[in-house]
């Protein structure tokens, strides 16, 4: 007797979404696509100064965009990039040297492709959904790399990025499960805001409560501590 084939559910679910999950390649849902070679020698100019930012590999980490070492391109012919225009929701994933690293473009901003980034660029399915897949454990350990190819640098093709097997539950459900991952993050991200405030808080109490070789008493110190701290010579 055969087998039925394993439904593609997770464990842990919403109450009710009963529905299988579906597999899809990626370059079936979404827009995968780079900068061309040619696109950046010829058009693009970077500067240290501007309003309109490229965002490069070194600008993705960890699921979100470090924007403290820049490049600006205003000085750009911007009527030969149409297709390296960035939009609100668009994923950009790393496939060169370090791989695997995505973020999610958020609204407002005026940024452009620039080499070694990726642009996934969803038709109909949940971005957020598509960006929380691409980062979870599962996907960076057991999909991307099988399909790296062995060089002197690790690199994806395009080619290989839209081969990427992507499961795929109803939209509704997507967004359910995105909103929760959002949330998440959201708390995340505050509480490493409240560990490095507190971190500063700790440093700077460190330097008033303690006296140093040229001082006999601290900067700081306790209501009713009279008696002058005694130096050892």
């Amino acid at each position: 007797m055969d087998k039925k084939p394993e439904k593609l559910v997770p464990e842990v679910r919403f109450k009710g979404f009963t529905d299988d999950w579906e597999q899809h390649k990626l370059g079936d849902i979404a827009k995968v696509t780079k900068l061309a070679g040619f696109e950046f020698t010829k058009y693009i100019n970077y500067s240290s100064k501007g309003k309109i930012l490229a965002i490069r590999g070194l600008n993705i980490k960890d699921g979100k965009f470090n924007l403290q070492d820049v490049k600006y391109i205003d000085n750009s012919d911007f009527n030969k990039l149409t297709r390296s225009k960035l939009r609100q929701d668009d994923i950009l994933f790393t496939y060169v040297g370090t791989i695997g690293n995505s973020a999610i473009v958020p609204a407002g901003v005026k940024w452009y492709l620039a080499p070694n980034v990726c642009l996934i660029r969803t038709q109909t399915e949940n971005a957020k959904f598509i960006s929380h897949l691409i980062q979870s454990d599962k996907f960076q350990h057991q999909e991307i790399p099988k399909w790296i190819t062995t060089s002197s640098q690790p690199a994806l093709s395009m080619e290989n990025i839209r081969k990427f097997s992507i499961i795929l539950p109803t939209i509704s459900e997507q967004l359910k499960i995105s909103n929760l991952v959002s949330i998440i993050d959201t708390i995340i991200t505050l509480q490493q805001r409240k560990l490095e405030q507190l971190k500063q808080l700790k440093k700077a109490m460190l330097q008033q409560l303690f006296v140093d070789k040229n001082s006999k008493q601290p900067n700081l110190r306790f209501k009713n501590a009279v008696c002058k701290i005694k130096l050892e010579k």
